[in-house]
């Protein structure tokens, strides 16, 4: 069984590698699928570990472990490989792993977001999250900041919620200060709520909410 590299991380390439190795080391044991296409077009891997002799996977109690959500989060992805090797090379050896495989499935996704994880390893510089655009080019539904009046600035309004987190200050009433006790007030950006089809309505206050 291949064993996990602990010298260095995983880039894609090395990556797929491994999980397609170890499915075909032991079929009985790890199942590799795709769920999907990332934004650059990179797999998102998930392994399915169980002894699927004694049962579908589908019909056994399940544990998901997703690792590597954060670009920069590689050391997460080495800890799943870990797991997984540990499982594949427990069974029929370790009695505590072997029943969990005979009575339990492992989802595993070592690396869901495999492009910030490329991006940071190829630059070696802070990338937190995903490497797609934002604002992102296709604008989905949803409230839209906007200037509603045309005066060329966009406000906030205040809305008195008593669940909100600020109250405006005894002197200065232009002011929020963190609220004590009583009433508070929340804001709210001004815009129109869109869909991609046109339509339009102004914005709401929120329930409940706070700057």
């Amino acid at each position: 069984m291949r064993s996990v590299a602990y010298d260095h991380f995983y880039a894609y390439d090395e990556l797929t590698d491994t999980l397609r190795t170890w499915a075909e080391e032991a079929p009985a044991l790890c199942a590799l699928e795709s769920i999907g296409k990332s934004y650059e077009g990179r797999d998102i891997w998930l392994v399915t570990v169980t002894n699927s002799e004694t049962g579908a996977h589908v019909d056994k109690p399940g544990f998901l472990i997703e690792a590597n959500i954060h670009s920069m989060e590689w050391t997460g992805c080495t800890a799943a490989l870990h797991l997984i090797h540990r499982l594949l090379v427990g069974h029929s050896k370790d009695d505590v792993v072997t029943r969990a495989l005979d009575t339990r499935v492992f989802y595993v996704i070592p690396r869901l977001n495999p492009d910030g994880a490329e991006r940071g390893l190829e630059e070696r510089r802070f990338i937190r999250s995903s490497v797609r655009p934002y604002p992102r080019e296709d604008l989905e539904d949803g409230l839209r900041v906007e200037d509603l009046d045309g005066d060329g600035r966009v406000l906030d309004m205040r809305i008195e919620d008593p669940n909100g987190a600020w109250r405006p200050h005894p002197d200065e009433r232009e002011l929020l200060v963190r609220r004590e006790t009583g009433r508070s007030t929340g804001c709210s950006p001004k815009g129109a709520s869109r869909t991609t089809t046109g339509s339009r309505s102004r914005s709401r206050p929120r329930s409940k909410g706070s700057i």
